[in-house]
């Protein structure tokens, strides 16, 4: 089967949720364009080359993102760890950490006044995690971060007055602030029973008094396309390549793909490939998977 867009050069840039279910986002180097790939219900290869680009600016103001005009090439990981350009990152002017920064731009102050909200995202009992997201970006955060069942627990006129929240709860015993892709990878493999986990997201809101606005979401069908579409095993690899992905994809959970192969169900974390160029090959399979019976886990 043929390379997609054999005589471009596409750069990883992002993933994200659509009308039609979760897609990759590629840049074309060459024409400085975006595009949205659709992955659920495709068979595929992805292959990560070890050169890296800018993945363009991203305009809080919309939310919208572009390709980057000066398709800057970007240095090895180790040396430079930013996604973009200094001319993208400028033109972007975003700081998640904006409460520890010693300056912020005109765009994240402006950013900052819209409404947030502060959300509680449950990846297991032992792994509820707390923080805030502007109003605009809907539940787009929440399926970024690969959370299985997600609550809002209240929503504030500003980021200020979200995060004043976010800060209290992070500092309470069994809430984190932040999590490892890898974490929430190996997660993925342990049991998992949507009701089970929407009720713990209930309880521990309300030992801090807080009843969860809106209720609380099962995300399943933004992952798989609906709720009965779930695998009912689904497995770690053993020994995968790091720089190879591919099979017929069944789900996409935050950053990772799940790829089935002979009825089997392996995931596949690629958030890490950002702004690698990459080659697409379509309706082939070039990787093949391995695992321990040990590891494999029910959902």
């Amino acid at each position: 089967m043929p390379r997609f867009f054999p005589n471009s050069t596409l750069v990883f840039s992002g993933l994200g949720y659509g009308p039609d279910g979760p897609y990759l986002q590629m840049n074309d180097l060459g024409a400085k364009k975006q595009m949205r790939l659709p992955v659920l219900g495709r068979t595929f290869t992805m292959r990560k080359l070890p050169q890296r680009y800018c993945i363009g600016p991203f305009d809080l103001k919309t939310y919208e993102s572009s390709a980057c005009d000066l398709a800057a090439e970007l240095p090895d990981e180790s040396t430079y760890k930013d996604d973009m350009c200094p001319a993208c990152r400028e033109k972007t002017g975003f700081n998640p950490a904006f409460y520890n920064a010693e300056s912020i731009s005109p765009q994240q102050r402006a950013y900052n006044l819209t409404p947030h909200f502060v959300y509680m995202a449950y990846f297991s009992p032992a792994h509820l995690k707390v923080g805030i997201s502007s109003e605009t970006r809907g539940i787009e955060r929440l399926l970024e971060q690969g959370a299985r069942v997600a609550g809002i627990l209240k929503r504030y006129p500003n980021a200020d007055e979200a995060r004043a929240l976010e800060a209290h709860l992070c500092s309470q015993d069994g809430i984190l602030e932040t999590m490892r892709l890898g974490t929430k990878n190996k997660l993925l493999s342990e049991p998992f029973d949507a009701q089970a986990a929407m009720e713990c997201v209930y309880e521990t809101a309300r030992r801090f008094d807080i009843e969860p606005e809106c209720g609380v979401l099962d995300l399943t069908p933004y992952y798989f396309g609906k709720v009965d579409a779930i695998p009912d095993l689904i497995q770690v690899p053993d020994g995968s390549p790091e720089d190879v992905c591919g099979g017929l994809c069944v789900g996409m959970i935050g950053g990772t793909l799940a790829f089935e192969q002979e009825g089997n169900v392996f995931v596949v974390p690629v958030k890490d490939w950002e702004t690698h160029a990459v080659e697409i090959t379509v309706g082939e399979v070039l990787c093949e998977y391995e695992y321990e019976p040990q590891q494999m886990g029910l959902w």
